[in-house]
């Protein structure tokens, strides 16, 4: 990145950026408490259209009460009761006709849609005025008189009517207006019903059936606030074929007081998920996902003493709310954007000038790093900052030219301790492999010096004694090889204990110290559980046990895989057979395991599980022996897990 683009980041993000964004929060947050407010008199709207609605249904229930309570219906409940008890009035006739009469009068002074009916104890209609007109008597019963409409034979509604609470009126379903046509087979609005009784004797019921003109001319006037859109459902969980009925849709130009012979619900549409969700108060908020739209609800109930409730919806654009905002943001980012352009331009007329001193020495490090050492930068820049950087470029390039040269050095001697090491190595197996045949050799001398005193009649004295001398001279050049090879093997050769006490914990340390770094090679991790006392102590040798330790730890390194961990665990065991603590030292690697096969030759001298030439089988056999030397017992096993081997060595702790 250019120095004129970063002095322009860093402007841009000191300045720009805050201003910019503070005032995008502003309007944010402004945005915010307008929706707040919007969502509060959204609702307020609603809850004074449920209000309304409301009184406008009472107005139709007291409507039905006092029709019940007129005397003409009062002087008709005789005739009911005769009815009721399979009698005929004289005046039957004259009755029906004075009923009739008022209902048509009654119709004709309250303008509107409704039907006024008059059941008797059975739920047939007696009488039915509707559209200002009574509906001829028509069906003719058993008991010598016609109804107005057919009989229904309905002992579930009829059961319903007798349970309805006496001078009150309640909401039912009417199920005539089905039988009638099947056009008000889903009406928007239940049907008043109240009972009536004659003499505590209940005898009927008068109902009134409303399509709702009123309360569509409520709705049709109610103020949508932001061209929002009306939608009403009724929640009826108790009746199936109406809960989630669409009874008011302004999407759909469905009204209250439309026939309808399907009805629609809410459940079939995209918004089902209004419907699913639960309502924790009358008034909620919801904002569907992909429909750039919220919706605000109110519920409430139309009909008294009844579990069921209308939803008011009403669905209104997002874009239609938050555009004064949006129109301020786009200001907002315009003069961001004007603001930015101009920077850029300012930058780089003033970074320019610094630039140059940089881009020379800029060219100073790709040489360096190119491997031209010996560059050194100017420092007689008038920019004390561009100053300072090229002294720092030259005692940089000082650093590292004398750091290169200590680096040089330190690996030349890693090489040649790794030279020597390998060297000592490689002695240490020929060593192993050279000894039995020089042991087999002065074996064979000696048989041929003790074979030459029987052949004194077959050998002259001079060459018997050329003979013995040669055999001397190759007995003595044995020995010397033997010398040699003893020298050899004093790398690995064991010697007695010198027992002292020492301290556990960093004696671990120390020895895991001591292969840290092939672990590091082998990029194994190294895990301790260390759980004895800090200043815990042993009374052994601590170079011969350190020796067993860093073999044992070298063998779970190069059995683990890469990115593996070798677990030691170090902690006290009680051994209730023999009485006895022991120090117990676990090694966990998490290699393949050792066959079954090998498990019992582990210990055998030159014996070894690795690959040819990365080992001489006598690591474990000389760790056996120190350990035995300490009056403990070292085991190889695999774990009962199967990820691995484990390594254990029980010291006895007592004194010496």
């Amino acid at each position: 990145m250019r120095i004129q683009t970063n002095i322009f980041i860093w402007g841009f993000f000191a300045f720009l950026v805050p201003l910019t964004t503070l005032a995008l929060i502003a309007t944010y947050y402004s945005q915010s408490s307008y929706l707040k407010d919007v969502e509060k008199n959204v609702h307020q709207n609603l809850v004074v259209l449920s209000s309304e609605i409301q009184r406008r249904l009472n107005a139709d229930r007291n409507l039905t009460r006092g029709l019940s309570e007129a005397p003409v219906v009062q002087d008709f409940l005789s005739i009911l009761n005769d009815i009721d008890q399979q009698k005929l009035p004289a005046d039957f006739q004259l009755q029906m006709e004075t009923i009739n009469q008022f209902f048509e009068g009654f119709q004709t002074i309250i303008p509107g849609i409704f039907f006024i009916r008059v059941l008797d104890s059975q739920g047939n209609t007696l009488v039915k005025v509707s559209h200002n007109k009574r509906s001829p008597a028509a069906y003719e019963s058993l008991q010598g008189f016609s109804y107005a409409e057919q009989e229904l034979n309905n002992p579930a509604f009829v059961q319903q009517l007798k349970l309805l609470a006496k001078n009150e009126v309640s909401s039912i379903v009417l199920p005539h207006n089905r039988a009638q046509t099947n056009l008000l087979s889903n009406l928007a609005l239940l049907d008043n019903v109240i009972p009536l009784y004659y003499k505590n004797r209940w005898v009927g019921a008068l109902s009134l059936t409303l399509l709702g003109e009123d309360i569509d001319k409520i709705l049709n006037h109610a103020v949508r606030p932001f061209a929002g859109k009306l939608l009403i459902v009724e929640n009826n969980p108790d009746i199936k074929n109406r809960h989630g009925m669409i009874l008011y849709d302004d999407n759909r130009k469905l009204q209250i007081s439309h026939a309808r012979p399907n009805a629609k619900y809410l459940q079939d549409t995209k918004l089902s998920m209004l419907l699913e969700n639960s309502f924790d108060n009358d008034n909620n908020t919801f904002h569907p996902a992909n429909t750039g739209s919220t919706i605000y609800s109110h519920e409430f109930t139309p009909y008294p003493n009844q579990f069921i409730s209308w939803l008011i919806y009403i669905n209104i654009s997002d874009q239609v709310i938050t555009q004064p905002y949006e129109k301020i943001r786009f200001t907002i980012w315009s003069v961001a954007a004007l603001t930015l352009l101009l920077g850029l331009i300012l930058t780089h007329i003033g970074a320019r000038q610094v630039t140059r001193a940089l881009s020379s020495l800029v060219v100073n490090f790709k040489k360096y790093a190119q491997g031209e050492h010996d560059q050194v930068a100017d420092t007689s820049h008038c920019v004390d900052e561009i100053k300072d950087l090229g002294n720092a470029f030259n005692e940089m390039t000082h650093t590292l030219n004398a750091a290169h040269k200590e680096r040089d050095k330190a690996q030349q001697m890693m090489l040649q301790s790794s030279k020597l090491a390998s060297i000592g190595q490689m002695a240490a197996g020929i060593g192993h492999e050279i000894n039995n045949p020089l042991n087999n050799i002065l074996s064979y001398a000696k048989l041929a010096l003790r074979n030459l005193q029987d052949v004194e009649n077959i050998l002259s004295d001079d060459k018997k004694q050329t003979l013995i001398s040669d055999i001397q001279s190759l007995r003595e050049e044995t020995l010397r090889a033997s010398e040699i090879v003893k020298g050899i093997m004093n790398f690995a050769r064991q010697v007695p204990p010198k027992f002292s006490d020492f301290e556990i914990k960093p004696w671990i340390e120390n020895s895991l110290s001591l292969v840290q770094q092939t672990a590091n090679d082998h990029a194994v991790k190294l895990k301790l559980d260390y759980k004895p006392d800090a200043a815990a102590t042993y009374n052994g040798d601590r170079g011969q046990l350190q020796q067993v330790l860093v073999n044992l730890l070298l063998n779970a390194i190069q059995a683990s895989e890469k990115n593996n961990t070798v677990d030691v665990c170090v902690d006290y065991y009680h051994d209730s057979i023999k009485d006895q603590d022991y120090l117990m030292i676990s090694i966990f690697d998490s290699g393949n395991g050792i066959e079954e096969e090998a498990l019992n030759l582990i210990f055998d001298p030159f014996f070894t599980t690795k690959d040819q030439g990365e080992g001489t089988g006598l690591g474990l056999s000389i760790s056996l022996g120190i350990v035995q030397d300490h009056n403990g017992t070292i085991t190889i096993s695999n774990r009962t897990d199967n990820r691995g081997v484990l390594a254990q060595i029980l010291l006895p702790l007592q004194s010496r």
